[in-house]
């Protein structure tokens, strides 16, 4: 063998060597312990496209009333367009008619002063005084308006007549219309206060819910339409234009006098039927959402025969005269008056009975002083109202106890507290008072300072519940302060005690918009009915006069 072959076989052999030492070498214990692979499953992840809605570019009509403009709906896909050119819908004033869905009304008042005894306006009395002509009641005055409502109403009656109207800050027309009474004016809904008086055109009132507003004369009527004149799809199908009267979010609210079914009232129920009372003014009573009755004597089934006459000052009820409550469509009972215990505590203690089981609210008094205190509260048409009365007058005996049935002394700082309280809680507190009798138009210096106190404190309203006399009002702020509204049911015939009020509250959307006064007189000792024109008006002439108005 040669020497260069042994050197190759040698090199050979070596480098076998060092690669079988340098394999792995495998062990069975290992292989064993090596955990199993399981296969991972391929996961596809599909991304979803987000689908951008387009735009709808809506247009307003820069003279729609600011209100109007600044409660529309925005929300997307709807946007507000830089200018009409632009847009796919356009909002402005309606001339074609009502379209269902694209059109809403914006509702006015024809308003005056509270101290005004004018009811009722025609529409055409309106119009002639727009035009220039001389019509009633307006005797040429001018109409006051803002300059915002001046454009409505060119818009649907033409350019105004030379000194027609006289155009003024929104803000500077309730005191310039008080400043020259007999002042008028036209203002939108949602700006209605107490201080003003609705005056009714062509007998009907935008503060009735029924109100059909398609044939009310004082509106504006405003409606869309797209550009392109297609009918609307998708989220333009669902666009509201809003109104600034819901006739769902309003309440009324009857304020009433003294009720006492006793003496020659209760003799004639006995004569002529347990509803005579009724007949006349139960329909009204009953057009009210709450209507509220200051009843100043218990039901007592020991009470003796009205018939022969009972003359007598210790008042009692039977208890069938509660069919008189139900058929006004009594709601709220005020337990302050101050002939509740002439029987004592059991008779009483059956009144409460009886209106619990009848579903009456009852405040101002109760089965003990606690009770007594608390506020009747209750919402109507979204609007919290809160009832609360007290009794300063007495007699002692008739004052609720820790344990001792009857009305609700008055504490002024607790009445006070009460109201600030309500108000921290979104309720309108409603005050009704028992003061001392009076037989006069004008207030005691105690009732001034009291329901001013209490006007301040917050009361929305106040009422005097103790009057056998029709008294005057007073205004503090926009609270409204009637000291007394003389009897509702009580048999007293002579001629100031025969007559009285009937206060209808109008509240809407958490506000005291307005209040509607009736005027009754009552008639053969026990049946009030609704005053003649003559008569009221001259009631509230004097009632008005003796206020300082």
């Amino acid at each position: 063998m040669s020497k260069p072959f042994r050197l190759k076989l040698a090199l050979l052999c070596t480098l076998t060597a060092i690669l079988t030492g340098c394999a792995a070498t495998s062990h069975p214990l290992q292989q064993d312990a090596l955990p199993s692979v399981t296969s991972v499953p391929t996961v596809r992840v599909t991304q979803t496209a987000t689908v951008t809605p387009i735009p709808i570019r809506v247009w307003v009509d820069p003279e729609l009333p600011i209100a109007f403009r600044d409660a529309i709906p925005w929300s997307d896909p709807i946007q507000a367009s830089g200018g009409a050119d632009q847009a796919d819908v356009q909002v402005t004033w309606e001339t074609g008619g009502v379209k269902e869905g694209k059109t809403a009304y914006w509702i006015y008042a024809l308003v005056a002063p509270f101290p005004t005894i004018t009811d009722e306006v025609s529409s055409e009395s309106i119009r002639s005084a727009w035009n220039g002509d001389s019509a009633e009641p307006f005797d040429g005055a001018p109409l006051l308006l803002s300059a915002e409502t001046e454009t409505v109403f060119e818009k649907l009656w033409g350019k105004p007549a030379q000194n027609a109207v006289q155009i003024l800050p929104a803000q500077d027309l309730l005191d310039t219309a008080w400043a020259q009474r007999p002042g008028w004016a036209i203002v939108p809904f949602e700006e209605l206060t107490p201080r003003w008086k609705v005056i009714q055109v062509d007998g009907v009132s935008p503060l009735d819910p029924a109100l059909d507003e398609s044939g009310y004369p004082l509106k504006a009527t405003l409606g869309w339409s797209t550009t392109d004149g297609k009918e609307a799809s998708g989220a333009l199908a669902d666009f509201q234009l809003p109104t600034n009267r819901h006739a769902g979010h309003l309440a009324r609210v009857f304020m009433t006098g003294t009720t006492a079914m006793v003496r020659h009232m209760a003799l004639r129920m006995e004569e002529k039927g347990v509803l005579y009372p009724a007949d006349k003014i139960g329909d009204l009573l009953k057009s009210a959402d709450l209507t509220h009755i200051s009843n100043e004597v218990s039901f007592y089934t020991k009470c003796p025969p009205a018939k022969p006459l009972r003359a007598s000052m210790r008042f009692c009820t039977s208890p069938s005269y509660m069919q008189v409550l139900k058929a006004i469509g009594a709601d709220v009972i005020e337990l302050t008056g101050n002939h509740l215990l002439d029987w004592g505590s059991d008779a009483f203690a059956e009144t409460l009975k009886l209106y619990a089981s009848e579903n009456l609210a009852v405040y101002g008094g109760g089965w003990t002083q606690e009770q007594a205190r608390q506020p009747y509260k209750v919402e109507v048409n979204g609007n919290k109202l809160a009832f609360i009365g007290c009794n300063p007058s007495g007699p002692s005996a008739d004052w609720a106890g820790q344990d001792q049935p009857g009305s609700a002394q008055c504490d002024y700082d607790w009445i006070e507290s009460q109201i600030r309280a309500l108000r921290e809680e979104g309720y309108l507190p409603i005050v009704t008072i028992q003061h001392i009798e009076v037989y006069d138009y004008k207030p005691t210096s105690a009732q001034r300072v009291i329901s001013e106190r209490m006007a301040k404190a917050g009361a929305v309203l106040i009422s005097g519940s103790q009057s056998h006399f029709p008294q005057g009002f007073t205004f503090v702020g926009d609270t409204l302060v009637h000291y007394g509204l003389g009897n509702t049911f009580f048999d007293q015939m002579d001629f100031g005690s025969s007559r009285a009020f009937l206060d209808r509250n109008v509240f809407y959307e958490g506000h005291l918009i307005s209040t509607e006064l009736f005027t009754i007189k009552l008639q053969d000792y026990a049946q009030p009915r609704l005053m003649t024109p003559e008569e009221r008006a001259a009631l509230l002439k004097i009632v008005f006069s003796e206020s300082g108005w």
